[in-house]
């Protein structure tokens, strides 16, 4: 099975001749717009990677606009992250390109680990990357091969999409004409974006029937690059529309996925899970960007649950009793 490799070189054809700014087909509000803007006219190399994540997605789904907004979100707080530590120009394009294909194959459903062939490319990146130097603060990354073919877990796009996902970024950027030494690095971002969802961890943890069996699935993030990656999607969840609106995303997450009944279980599950989310950002920039976020969405989401503005839900309400153990 060649996997990515003739989809990659199709995409990028496509993204030549499709027009410079297919992403304005998506209208993304202020002020990440104008991050993407500014990193744009900064790096216009970087049009060609937002063409194939834009054709890519678009290919992926029926309906492709929440997911492509939100790795617009990332790369645009990816970018702003890098300028507030004031990076070289190289980590700050590579910081926009790991945000722009850290998503690739999430929606990919021929992308999986319980496919073999998928499953020995994906060995031998995490090989090479090693070799290279990388995944050194993760040394039990990939050293369960049982449950990462496993169909709870290598056949779960939301607990292995960053794994295919930095195989398919490879690809892409070869294609693109990157440096193998800029390759390695963004691949390890992505391999290390996923590990700010505790949930995704407990998923793990239950599939395997052992406490940190995530550590073999998740490397941890090592360095600035991967550290935004990380930051950047933890945040990009937090946009209040998402989170507080009657109908919206994490509201139906909460029914859909961890069986919330009404309003006040949807205020309550959501509370627990953004809470804990919160605490994940490791980043300076990127903490200060979740307290600004979670101070607005935190007071909405008390009122859902019908208490008090000083009141800590968890004391009142208890843990929601999808994530009781």
């Amino acid at each position: 099975m060649r996997f990515l490799g003739v989809i990659v070189v199709a995409l990028l054809l496509a993204a030549g001749t499709a027009g410079a700014a297919m992403q304005d087909t998506y209208d993304l509000p202020e002020p990440y717009v104008g991050l993407e803007k500014a990193y744009l006219k900064e790096f216009p190399e970087l049009q060609g990677l937002m063409d194939v994540m834009v054709n890519t997605i678009a290919g992926q789904m029926k309906d492709p606009v929440q997911d492509i907004l939100h790795i617009r979100v990332c790369s645009a707080l990816a970018y702003r992250m890098a300028n507030e530590l004031k990076l070289p120009r190289k980590e700050r394009l590579l910081s926009v390109g790991t945000d722009l294909l850290h998503d690739i194959s999430k929606q990919d459903k021929k992308a999986l680990l319980i496919d073999p062939a998928v499953f020995m490319q994906s060995a031998e990146m995490v090989a090479t990357l090693r070799t290279a130097g990388f995944l050194k603060e993760s040394k039990r990354f990939w050293t369960d091969e049982k449950l990462l073919k496993s169909s709870a877990v290598g056949g779960n796009l939301a607990l292995i999409h960053h794994v295919t996902g930095a195989l398919q970024a490879g690809q892409i950027l070869k294609k693109s004409g990157f440096a193998q030494t800029d390759i390695h690095i963004v691949q390890a971002a992505i391999l290390g974006h996923s590990t700010g969802y505790w949930y995704f961890r407990d998923m793990v943890d239950t599939a395997a029937g052992a406490k940190d069996a995530w550590l073999s699935v998740f490397p941890e993030p090592a360095g600035d690059i991967a550290l935004f990656a990380h930051d950047a999607d933890l945040i990009s969840q937090f946009v209040p529309e998402s989170v507080v609106p009657d109908g919206s995303k994490w509201r139906n997450i909460a029914k859909q996925r961890w069986g919330a009944k009404n309003k006040q279980e949807e205020g309550h599950v959501v509370y627990y899970v953004f809470f804990r989310l919160f605490e994940e950002a490791k980043t300076s920039p990127g903490k200060e960007m979740a307290r600004e976020k979670w101070d607005t969405i935190r007071p909405e989401l008390i009122k859902l649950m019908g208490l008090s503005v000083n009141d800590d839900p968890v004391k009142k309400l208890g843990i929601p009793a999808a994530f009781r153990k």
